[in-house]
């Protein structure tokens, strides 16, 4: 290469690593903050783990071996595994370690088919349907943004498309039949009141926070304006339909 047209060149000269690598980390609460101590706090472990013994040891003491299936199994793991790690945060920390890219929904999908179990269990999710329905006074459409209303609570609780489906279909169904309202329509609205709370919690970005390394507050007050917005247009769209 001629000697005029190599110093016209730029240098080609590698860029040290140093200075491509952004380090990241989230921001994280100080320690003397409510958040902080409960994530560190052995008392968050032993309030979720003595009732998880209590009730598996009632259950074997009444069953026997016939106890033994995937759901006490999960509970006994989930009550050990914060027990031995001794604070939520740790216990946090080991499952991000040993599953990358699923912890959350690994370690939170037994707490809310938890939830589940006792919202059907109890009644609380017919009691709150029911109520919403009450009030909508047999009108047609203030029962579809009631329904829609109460499917966005149950949601908060049970963010499960299924498992909300369970608690609260009998109630919303059985309160078209008695408003002589269109099911389907009332289906709608059950469907779109969990998509609606689906939006503050960010329960679908998940696997993207654990990536990332994003917390999901981090990111919530930006899905708390599309709550705010889309749940004024659904709410039009169901007066209207």
């Amino acid at each position: 290469m001629p000697q005029s047209l190599d110093a016209s060149m730029p240098s080609s000269s590698p860029v040290p690593d140093a200075y491509c690598q952004v380090p990241f980390s989230p921001p994280s609460d100080p320690p003397g903050r409510l958040p902080a101590f409960l994530d560190r706090s052995p008392l968050v472990v032993w309030c979720v783990a003595l009732p998880a013994f209590i009730w598996l040891a009632l259950r074997f003491h009444e069953r026997g071996l016939g106890a033994l299936d995937l759901n006490s199994a999960n509970l006994a793991f989930l009550a050990l595994g914060l027990v031995l790690h001794n604070s939520a945060s740790r216990y946090a920390a080991a499952i991000e370690d040993g599953a990358r890219g699923c912890a959350g929904i690994i370690l939170q999908f037994p707490l809310y088919a938890g939830i589940l179990g006792m919202i059907r269990g109890s009644g609380l999710g017919a009691a709150v349907s029911g109520a919403f329905a009450g009030a909508a006074g047999g009108s047609e459409p203030l029962l579809r943004v009631m329904t829609f209303c109460s499917a966005g609570l149950v949601n908060l609780f049970v963010p499960s498309g299924g498992g909300q489906w369970a608690v609260q279909a009998p109630i919303a169904l059985q309160a078209a039949a008695d408003a002589d309202a269109d099911p389907g329509a009332i289906v709608m609205a059950v469907a779109y009141g969990d998509q609606w709370t689906n939006m503050l919690q960010p329960f679908w970005a998940l696997p993207l926070l654990a990536i990332t390394g994003v917390k999901a507050r981090d990111i919530v007050g930006y899905t708390a304006i599309a709550l705010v917005a889309g749940g004024a247009w659904m709410c039009l769209c169901l007066i209207l339909l």
